[in-house]
């Protein structure tokens, strides 16, 4: 990805936009040839652990769209972030140079609100450690020793489940085809003989298992909602869950895969 944006970026004669030598003194990040665009509508805020996930790359996008964490899940909102240079292409007299698009909800007030303590939040619990359990439970140790550029990007990623769980899910050979974990996601991809997919129900047993649950010590059933695509179990626990909750968790899914 990381490669791609720089060939965007520093051939922008490629789309017919400007010539390489206008570039010279251009900023490195800046808007040239096509607009780097991500959409960490899912991933960004926290949920793998960075306020931004396009920071694993490396990259400064010239758009970027949030939501989901920008609320905290509690009402609709979305942003549209964009870079000085995309700003100021909209900066005209002329309504044919206006960006005239306004959809439905656009900055309402209690979705604004709810946002400003929402990322306030979010950035007091990085700022008070409540994360430093995740990250310091043997991730980094993984690619500390490494020199590279790259793995120096990435020697600071984490997730709540633990290292050795996420090894444990990897060796279930038969059962389980592969497994990542970064911030709160959880993803395993289940083995399946007649091939992946969306038409896939290899993943199926394994979310019953999770919604059968078990017997807790309050007398109600404590079992996991998750999410299947194809073959693929998607578990997320939730920025303030504690860990004894994602313990709890892992031990479920050891019994569910054992």
């Amino acid at each position: 990805m990381a490669s791609l944006v720089k060939v965007v970026r520093q051939h922008p004669e490629l789309f017919g936009t400007a010539s390489h030598a206008a570039l010279v003194e251009a900023d490195a990040n800046g808007w040239t040839g096509l607009p780097v665009v991500f959409d960490e509508v899912f991933t960004g805020l926290t949920r793998l652990g960075r306020i931004s996930a396009a920071s694993f790359l490396g990259v400064h996008p010239d758009v970027i769209v949030n939501a989901k964490l920008l609320t905290g899940g509690l009402v609709p909102l979305c942003t549209t972030s964009a870079s000085d240079s995309i700003f100021r292409a909209f900066e005209s007299d002329e309504k044919s140079d206006a960006l005239l698009h306004g959809h439905s909800y656009t900055a309402h007030p209690v979705g604004c609100q709810v946002a400003l303590e929402s990322l306030q939040e979010l950035q007091r619990m990085d700022r008070d450690g409540e994360w430093d359990w995740a990250k310091t439970g043997g991730w980094a140790s993984d690619t500390a020793a490494s020199s590279t550029s790259q793995s120096s990007i990435i020697s600071s990623a984490w997730s709540v489940w633990s290292h050795s769980f996420v090894d444990w899910v990897s060796k279930q050979t038969g059962r389980v085809d592969g497994v990542w974990a970064l911030g709160s996601v959880l993803a395993i991809h289940m083995e399946d003989s007649e091939g992946a997919g969306y038409s896939s129900t290899a993943a199926a047993d394994l979310q019953s298992a999770l919604l059968h649950g078990e017997n807790s010590t309050e007398g109600a059933r404590w079992n996991v909602h998750s999410r299947v695509l194809g073959n693929v179990l998607y578990v997320m626990t939730s920025q303030k869950t504690k860990q004894e909750d994602v313990q709890r968790l892992e031990t479920l899914l050891r019994k569910a895969l054992g």
